[in-house]
Formats: C-alpha cells, sequence, structure tokens
C-alpha cells in the first residue's frame, strides 16, 4: 500500500479520502494555523451577517468564525465541495459551488457581483489576482483576513507520495525534505505552481478537493505502476 503524507493540519478531516482508494495516508504536517485576533474575528462575522454574498474558500474559515454552527442567513459560494459540505453543516445556504478554485467561483456568480453587497473572509496571502478580479466585478467588497498559515518543518517518516492543498505546505516541507523519489500531488493552480518552482508536479486534483486529490493519486500511481 502507498504511503502518502498528508501535509495539512487536518489529517482527522481527509484521511479517509486517501483510505478509501487503496492509499495509506500518513501525518506529516507542514504548516500551523494562526487566526486572527478576536477583534478582527468579530469583525468578519458581523461584516457576514450584513452581506448579500458571502464567498467561502475553505472549511477552516467556517470553523473559526462559526465555531457552533450558528452561520448567518445570507447567500453563501463556495470553494469545492469541502467547503460546501462545511457551510451547510453550520446551517448555511449555498447558492454556488465552484469546482476548480475560487477564481472559476468568481466567474460563476458573476452576475450576482455586480449587485451585491459581497463578503469575503479568508487566508493571508490568498490569490491576489482573483481579489482583483472580484474587486473589478463589484463595487462592494469586504475582505477580512481571517488566519494565517505558517510552513513549518516535516518530520522525516519515509512515504513514497505527498498531497499538497496549499503553497504553504509546499514551503513547509521544503524545510527539511525535496520532492525527489515521491509522487507529488496538488490541489489547485497556485499550489501546483509552487510545486513547479522545484518540478512539476505528477498529478493535479481535478476540483479542490481531498477527494479529487486521492483519486488523481490513485489513478496516477496505477498507470504507473
Amino acid at each position: 500500500m502507498t504511503r502518502v503524507a498528508i501535509t495539512t493540519d487536518r489529517f482527522d478531516s481527509v484521511a479517509s479520502a486517501y483510505a478509501l482508494r487503496g492509499l495509506e495516508p500518513v501525518p506529516i504536517p507542514c504548516l500551523r494555523v494562526e487566526p486572527a485576533g478576536d477583534d478582527a474575528l468579530t469583525d468578519a462575522r458581523e461584516a457576514a451577517a450584513d452581506a448579500d454574498l458571502l464567498l467561502v474558500t475553505s472549511p477552516r474559515t467556517v470553523s473559526l468564525l462559526w465555531p457552533e454552527q450558528t452561520m448567518p442567513e445570507v447567500e453563501v459560494a463556495a470553494v469545492g465541495e469541502s467547503t460546501a459540505a462545511a457551510v451547510t453543516g453550520s446551517g448555511g445556504r449555498v447558492v454556488a459551488a465552484g469546482r476548480s478554485g475560487l477564481m472559476a467561483l468568481i466567474d460563476t456568480v458573476a452576475d450576482r457581483l455586480q449587485r451585491a453587497r459581497v463578503v469575503f473572509p479568508h487566508a493571508g496571502g490568498s490569490d491576489l489576482a482573483a481579489s482583483q478580479k472580484l474587486r473589478q466585478l463589484t463595487t462592494h467588497v469586504e475582505e477580512y483576513v481571517v488566519y494565517r498559515t505558517v510552513p513549518t518543518a516535516p518530520d522525516m517518516t519515509p512515504v513514497e507520495a505527498v498531497s499538497f492543498a496549499s503553497p504553504s505546505a509546499v514551503q513547509g516541507w521544503l524545510m527539511t525534505r525535496d520532492l525527489e523519489d515521491v509522487v507529488v500531488g496538488v490541489i489547485g493552480k497556485t499550489t501546483g505552481a509552487a510545486v513547479a518552482r522545484v518540478r512539476p508536479p505528477d498529478t493535479v486534483a481535478t476540483r479542490p478537493s481531498h477527494k479529487a486529490l486521492a483519486l488523481a493519486l490513485a489513478d496516477h500511481l496505477e498507470k504507473t505502476a
């Protein structure tokens, strides 16, 4: 069974996706999360309650802002099935779910953006091009940094493959390890670009989720066996 390094800090939430594909998930976190201060989280929470449309790109945003599953009664556009599920599980109302990143989601809801008050809580260092496009399409957008991901050096547990869901995880991995002799799978173009600075990833998930990445890795490993 191929051992796959799970580099996110959310091992318990995503490991089953890899196990279901016949892979052995191994927790090797390469980042830590630093939430914004209480005042910043409160500001984002209050703004979201008055929004016409809320953009959410990560389940982590949902858990930080609404830890007691009490999302406001506003329309939500979510990036990926995992984020959409987190929104729904917290009582939110998903009106659009993107399948290939924030930029594609913005295209999907472009008509709504033109007439909406948009609130976008996100991680520090998010896709600047997407933020710029968002501001071009709507006259009222409020962005809030609700957490930051900090690269951390991983342990040296041996694996045959590695999954990356963020550039921060790539940076952390490269602190003490390299990308030689491992199969590399990524979620998203931004993460793929971070890997490509060293060498091209072996496979890219077709959707922004660990389920899709696990499937992509399993298919790649089967074809190259």
